[in-house]
């Protein structure tokens, strides 16, 4: 597989959700944690750019979709390894502008933010071999889910302990909590006559 093809499925299993920005947050996500997992089954550039980690030929390739979500092609995806799967389940539950917030919490894009250099494996590696969401690797190895910590964790955690980490009894569990809480969400808004 190669990032282009691993590109088609993230915007084919996400119909309407996957504009170009998200798709170059989780393909960023799957890149650092199949470099973690020592699992490599594709190859890419992530470059430290001012809104995130970039990948320039897939920027090219998308870019004139802008803001609005990419269309997705009538594509088979056999070839798809559940790994990103896993890893796309877990982060795809956030928005292009939370994901990308995220990535400016994190050490490799700070580090490289303001020369624009490709972050290097090793960097990606380092980091995030430190973080919960690690602990879920192999996949299936542990009978818990540990959530990536994003922007929003951050927020939510900034006053409790310092090692305070969610977990869920499995991703399913962490996915129906959040369509929960959308939903809840979505009916306040409603309630209050706030579009969104």
């Amino acid at each position: 597989m190669d990032k282009f093809q691993l590109a088609e499925h993230i915007i084919a299993k996400y119909p309407g959700d996957i504009t170009p920005m998200k798709l170059q947050k989780l393909l960023y996500y799957c890149y650092a944690w199949q470099l973690v997992a020592d699992q490599k089954l594709f190859n890419a550039s992530f470059e430290a750019w001012t809104h995130g980690p970039v990948e320039p030929q897939i920027y090219q390739e998308y870019k004139k979709f802008g803001r609005e979500p990419i269309p997705p092609k009538n594509m088979s995806f056999s070839e798809v390894d559940s790994f990103f799967d896993f890893v796309l389940d877990s982060y795809s539950v956030y928005s292009a502008i939370e994901l990308s917030k995220t990535t400016h919490l994190e050490k490799p894009w700070k580090k490289y933010k303001d020369t624009g250099d490709v972050i290097p494996d090793q960097d990606l590696i380092e980091f995030y071999r430190g973080q919960p969401f690690a602990w879920n690797f192999p996949i299936g190895q542990k009978n818990k889910f540990f959530p990536p910590k994003t922007a929003s964790h951050f927020a939510f955690t900034f006053d409790m302990e310092k090692d305070y980490v969610p977990v869920f009894d499995s991703i399913d569990d962490y996915l129906a909590g959040f369509k929960s809480e959308r939903l809840r969400f979505d009916g306040l808004m409603k309630e209050y006559g706030i579009q969104n």
